[in-house]
């Protein structure tokens, strides 16, 4: 191990870094380094100016230290380090405290051991969460070190193995007894920064022409929880076609909603953002719940029941106690209920976040699990369906317990957590649901629908009979409504709408293949592992379509992204093989 300084605040510092905290601070050169002065605010800090000011970390750093002078204490846990990891992923550490002193001291800052190396720190801050311990004061950054072994190579992450719940092609469940409904959550705007609202208007304009009974709006649709903030969501999620609907007025079970009406029913549930007040201090549902009123429910529809729960405080029991013995309450109803044939809970916080940090989920361990086992026995009980789904870590992810499904929704509007081959994408989820299958049988259904601003399809210009080729390709997320940068694969947990020319086949199996040979299809794609099989001589067309995400104008900004390549399936040079059948 050897501790290094790897940057002095000692270069044109004005230049280099930028303010980061709740409000304007007062930059200056210092003999000693960086000097900030700042009156009372939440978070202090400083960011890099841009990309290429990012203090770059050499090796494998176990642990980095800033080395400072502070007027003011800050709690432990709440000093905080900004980093980007080598796959471009942001991330952030927190740290040791700060005493007020004259002297030097360090905030320490321990890596998780699966962090990405190399990386580069972006952003130091200081955080008091607590109102009356917010003082003015100064901070004076002198150098930053780091603790650094001898490199080593990480295994590399295993790949993400497909839930049979994510739609592979965007396909749903279908017949007399299927209904559908979508979900949104995680767009984040607020009256002072309202750009986001272009998104949740967009999103919802798209939502309402796949026709669905419903949609859940599953927590964070507004950055902060001032009244401000909530009066502007009401009005954007209304003026989108959203009827937002009261604690007690929900329509009749088996209604469906009259497509010329205009709207559909939504049903909000409270994110951890609705419930921060001013200079982004947590508080309370008081603001949510004199807008939109109480915010946990359950209600039955076409055979599910849904329970909506709130978790905006980090567990459900802190947030609003009488909610717990609502959900056993609304369980041990279903158990006996003839007319309920599967339950789907909601909240904002997932029972585990899929990401390495595991800092986005209920927190309180005791209650996840709590909750999972009742679900695993109303389910074992019961043989009803149930799943819950929930949103916060912004990954996409579907993972099982005793059969149960857990889901984490996609953000929509904001940047996501996660890395973009992992589940780390904006969309939305749309969903089918079959009242009359079991719970070991397919009962739901998710059709994850990312946004795109382009898409790139990789393909073989020609291949022979018989033989099969690999699919693959991304797209480029817009960044709101705007351009952006970040790309994702076409793959799980990704629905991706393949399609193309009506002498390509697309399914998986066996019989799929005999099908499509027997049709006289030129080939066909397994929309599983992307594998494309040819099965005769002639030209196909393999297509990808996706979701766009625009500011909302008229039925034409909702027109979707499409790129395809047309490939050319010759005779085998080697005479007649039997095709190969992908996904077998």
């Amino acid at each position: 191990m050897q501790t290094k300084t790897v940057y002095d605040f000692d270069d044109d510092v004005l230049a280099r870094w930028r303010n980061s905290s709740t409000a304007a601070t007062s930059f200056s050169v210092d003999p000693d380094g960086l000097r900030i002065d700042f009156n009372a605010m939440r978070n202090v800090g400083i960011a890099a100016a841009s990309s290429a000011q990012r203090i770059q970390m050499p090796g494998q750093p176990l642990r980095v230290r800033v080395r400072i002078k502070s007027s003011i204490s800050v709690p432990s846990g709440l000093t905080y380090l900004g980093y980007v990891d080598a796959a471009g992923k942001s991330g952030g550490i927190y740290g040791t405290g700060l005493t007020a002193s004259d002297d030097w001291q360090y905030a320490t800052f321990t890596l998780p051991a699966n962090t990405a190396f190399p990386i580069s720190l972006t952003s130091f801050q200081g955080i008091n969460t607590n109102v009356a311990d917010q003082k003015a004061g100064r901070f004076v950054l002198d150098r930053v070190e780091a603790d650094i072994p001898t490199p080593v190579d990480l295994p590399a992450q295993p790949a993400l193995r497909p839930d049979p719940l994510v739609s592979d092609d965007g396909s749903l469940l279908q017949g007399r007894d299927t209904w559908q409904f979508a979900t949104l959550s995680d767009v984040q705007f607020t009256a002072d920064n309202p750009a986001l609202t272009q998104v949740a208007t967009a999103a919802l304009q798209r939502i309402r022409k796949t026709r669905p009974d419903l949609i859940v709006l599953n927590g964070d649709v507004t950055d902060r929880g001032l009244p401000q903030d909530l009066a502007l969501a009401r009005k954007v999620l209304t003026d989108a076609g959203c009827d937002l609907v009261p604690v007690g007025q929900e329509p009749s079970e088996n209604s469906t909603p009259d497509p010329k009406a205009g709207s559909v029913p939504c049903y909000y549930v409270p994110g951890n953002h609705e419930s921060y007040g001013l200079n982004n201090v947590q508080s309370d549902l008081t603001n949510f719940t004199a807008e939109f009123g109480r915010p946990y429910r359950t209600f039955d529809h076409k055979g599910t029941r849904f329970i909506l729960l709130a978790s905006s405080l980090g567990s459900l029991r802190g947030t609003a106690w009488d909610q717990l013995p609502m959900m056993q309450k609304a369980l041990a109803d279903a158990e006996k209920d003839r007319s309920v044939h599967n339950v789907m809970v909601f909240a904002h916080h997932p029972v585990d976040d899929p990401g390495e940090g595991k800092a986005s989920r209920l927190g309180d361990r005791d209650e996840a699990a709590l909750v999972e086992r009742i679900l695993t026995d109303f389910r074992t009980s019961t043989g009803k369906g149930a799943a819950m789904v929930g949103s916060h870590a912004q990954i996409a992810d579907v993972h099982r317990i005793e059969g149960v499904p857990y889901t984490v929704l996609p953000s929509s509007g904001k940047d996501p957590y996660g890395t973009p081959d992992r589940g780390g994408f904006t969309g939305w989820v749309d969903w089918s649901v079959d009242s009359r299958r079991s719970a070991d049988q397919q009962w739901v259904e998710a059709d994850v629908r990312a946004f795109a601003q382009s898409i790139t399809l990789d393909t073989p210009d020609s291949l022979e009979v018989g033989r099969t080729a690999q699919l693959s390709g991304s797209i480029v997320q817009p960044e709101g409504v705007s351009t952006g940068t970040r790309a994702v694969p076409l793959r799980y947990p990704m629905s991706v709408d393949w399609g193309g020319s009506s002498n390509l086949a697309v399914g998986s199996g066996k019989a799929a293949v005999d099908e499509a040979r027997h049709k006289g299809k030129v080939a066909i794609l397994d929309p599983r592992t992307r594998t494309l099989t040819a099965l005769r001589p002639g030209s196909v067309t393999v297509s990808v379509t996706n979701d766009s995400m625009r500011a909302y104008t008229d039925d034409s900004s909702l027109a979707p992204v499409t790129t395809s390549k047309t490939i050319t399936v010759v005779p085998s040079a080697h005479g007649p093989k039997p095709p190969e059948h992908g996904g077998q």
